[in-house]
């Protein structure tokens, strides 16, 4: 990864202060959407099957609308300029759950909400990017606020909910969206790198013709050259991710089973944010000085080694030791895929390797979840074993993967405004 030592150090301090604050506020809605909108939906009336069709459907939504999104982003002038507008959609998007009822008009808005909000986070990651490749800027110290605010948004949103009720959940979700329209605007304006790569940044054009065959329309669904070459890994890194399906889903509900409370559940999961903020913290070294494929190497090893684990009744003080593993299995990884397409693609190919890396994630964690599921109905703890077969896939094809290359990019640094 490159960047203009001539950057002055109070530029790359200011760029990381805004990134923070646009992480802070993109994770709040986060922090409200996903604990709570299952539970406003069984408040509306809704049972399991149709709570979890909405759920699954507005994934798909996601993964289908997201990665175009973000190709397009990599075309305008200014990535901070459509994340910007897709906040203040998403706000708007927000406000029908005040009015809707049954089953269709609720699943038409959160489709709706989905479709303008996804690009949210990777648009942040991908302009947090830039800041690397052309700032030097660290990543992890501005991505743990995200993590910070999510949990904190939990900690608010369960007290306001609790006060409020949950028929008022359309409420606290609108502020959130509120709160996260507003801080995107401090979103620095980094504008089109000034110097294009020489890595090829677009699949090859293909001569027009008034009917493209089959086979010409499947390749251009495909990923562009410029990301065949990292697709191995990436699926090693969306294998890790997806592995938490059952941790994200079932954690609580076995913790419960072997009589921990609500205090204990809460310090399990705390811990989990702690060491996650953590090793966002520090993550910058061990990555200089391992690499990154030695880093998502461990990072699959020990997630192989949690979920194991996770089948036995291991303590108090053992489930909390084991919490501190999602340091490594989670923000590792995760810091790891942003230096991976940070060091290996094109800086106005960073929407696109976000956008990739999102549909392998969403897609393989939607399919976890599901099958996690039917896993855990009929072997309890025992389905976390799939969970590390995961991970030890995922170790497998990250081993035989070939080192990350360098973009190459170059040219003249310019200052957020």
């Amino acid at each position: 990864m490159t960047s203009d030592l001539s950057v002055p150090a109070a530029t790359r301090r200011m760029f990381d202060r805004r990134m923070s604050f646009v992480f802070a506020g993109n994770f709040v809605t986060l922090g409200i959407f996903f604990p709570f909108f299952p539970v406003w939906l069984g408040h509306k009336g809704l049972d399991g099957d149709e709570i979890g069709l909405i759920l699954a459907l507005q994934i798909g939504l996601r993964v289908l609308v997201c990665p175009p999104v973000l190709r397009q982003a990599d075309r305008s002038r200014d990535r901070a300029h459509l994340l910007i507008a897709a906040a203040f959609a998403s706000l708007v998007a927000s406000l029908p759950f005040f009015q809707v009822e049954g089953w269709s008009p609720i699943l038409l808005a959160t489709l709706v909400l989905a479709a303008v909000w996804c690009p949210a986070i990777p648009l942040t990651d991908a302009i947090a990017l830039s800041g690397v490749r052309r700032l030097g800027s660290d990543y992890g110290r501005s991505r743990l606020w995200g993590s910070i605010s999510f949990i904190a948004a939990n900690i608010a949103g369960g007290v306001l909910i609790g006060w409020l009720g949950v028929g008022r959940f359309p409420l606290v979700l609108c502020l959130a969206f509120l709160t996260a329209a507003l801080v995107t605007l401090a979103a620095p304006r980094l504008g089109q790198p000034l110097k294009a790569s020489p890595l090829p940044l677009a699949p090859p054009q293909e001569p027009w013709t008034p009917s493209p065959s089959l086979v010409q329309r499947l390749r251009r669904l495909g990923p562009a050259p410029d990301m065949k070459r990292l697709l191995p890994t990436l699926i090693g890194i969306a294998l890790i991710q997806a592995s938490h399906a059952l941790l994200n889903g079932f954690a609580s509900l076995q913790w419960a089973k072997l009589g921990y409370g609500a205090v204990e559940i809460g310090v399990f999961w705390a811990i989990g944010v702690v060491a996650e903020v953590m090793l966002f913290r520090l993550a910058a070294q061990p990555l200089r000085r391992f690499g990154i494929k030695a880093v998502l190497l461990a990072s699959a090893l020990v997630a192989a080694a949690r979920w194991t684990l996770f089948t036995h009744d291991l303590g108090l003080v053992g489930f909390a030791l084991l919490q501190t593993a999602h340091a490594m299995t989670f923000a590792a990884a995760h810091v790891s895929l942003q230096m991976l397409i940070g060091s290996s693609v094109a800086e106005n190919r960073f929407g696109a390797a976000q956008g990739l890396s999102f549909a392998l994630q969403t897609t393989l964690m939607a399919a976890a979840t599901f099958g996690g599921g039917v896993l855990y109905q009929q072997g309890g703890a025992e389905a976390f074993y799939a969970m590390a077969a995961m991970a030890l896939t995922a170790f497998v094809i990250i081993a035989l993967s070939p080192q990350p290359q360098s973009a190459g990019e170059g040219g003249k640094t310019r200052e957020p405004s």
